[in-house]
């Protein structure tokens, strides 16, 4: 699959880790002398995927999986707030962005300070991994930032995020088999999808564009609006503007036959 990569950055003064998370390797780059904040943004994408993957049995969304629909599962409140951003990414886009690829209904109910999440159908199955990768990119960038790192990037397999610096960034060349430079990315993000010949949506069922990218200030958004914008048969140009007029975003086609954009 097709995505971005940070190339080595030699003399740039950065000290730059990458870990198993998320069901990909997180590269994780801050400047010299924020080791902590490195670490606390490791820890914050590994929270993230206790809370929200599915093949963990303690998640939010596994507990969901294991009560009778109707019942109301307490969430924490990042998984709230993703789940809250599912809610309007549906519903800006008639159900086209659905984190329960068609299974069945649910919904987010408020008790006081708490959101609890309720499957309204015994096959409803959630799954955050078209949103949960944006998202934790975002949240480890400003985790590393509130832990005084004065810059940081964040790849989730390529759901990239840049603060505070500006990162040469590299794709991967469908042609060639290689990488080839592409861009140079400051404060904001970017994701990547690729689909092979005659794919469809998991989320409709629809044929797929190939391979494109969305550049937006954050990186939930940005991973969100692949997803979405890959079914071009399903989204009208109407709608497509509105979605990236009100994600302050920007979509590439890329040419499989050529190596540009």
């Amino acid at each position: 699959m097709s995505a971005f990569a940070v190339p080595p950055l030699d003399g740039h003064g950065c000290v730059r880790r990458a870990r198993p998370l998320l069901g990909t390797l997180v590269d994780i780059g801050v400047p010299d002398g924020a080791e902590l904040a490195l670490r606390a943004a490791f820890e914050a994408i590994g929270q993230v995927q206790r809370l929200m993957s599915v093949f963990e049995a303690g998640s939010d969304l596994s507990r969901s999986h294991a009560t009778p629909a109707g019942e109301p599962v307490r969430l924490h409140p990042w998984t709230a707030e993703v789940l809250t951003l599912a809610q309007t990414l549906s519903d800006q886009t008639e159900g086209l962005f659905d984190v329960a690829l068609g299974s069945g209904p649910w919904a987010l109910r408020q008790e006081g300070e708490h959101t609890n999440l309720v499957r309204l159908s015994p096959g409803t199955r959630l799954d955050l991994g078209g949103l949960a990768k944006g998202w934790a990119v975002d949240l480890a960038v400003e985790v590393a930032l509130g832990q005084g790192a004065k810059a940081v990037w964040v790849n989730a397999g390529g759901d990239l995020r840049v603060q505070g610096m500006t990162l040469p960034i590299v794709l991967r060349d469908e042609r060639t088999g290689g990488v080839r430079p592409w861009a140079e990315l400051t404060d904001g993000a970017m994701a990547s999808s690729d689909f092979r010949p005659g794919a469809r949506s998991s989320l409709s069922g629809t044929l797929c564009a190939g391979h494109l990218s969305v550049l937006a200030p954050r990186c939930a958004w940005a991973d969100a609006l692949t997803k979405v914008l890959a079914q071009q048969a399903k989204v009208d140009q109407g709608r497509v503007h509105d979605l990236l007029q009100h994600y302050q975003a920007q979509v590439w086609v890329h040419d499989r036959s050529t190596s540009s954009p």
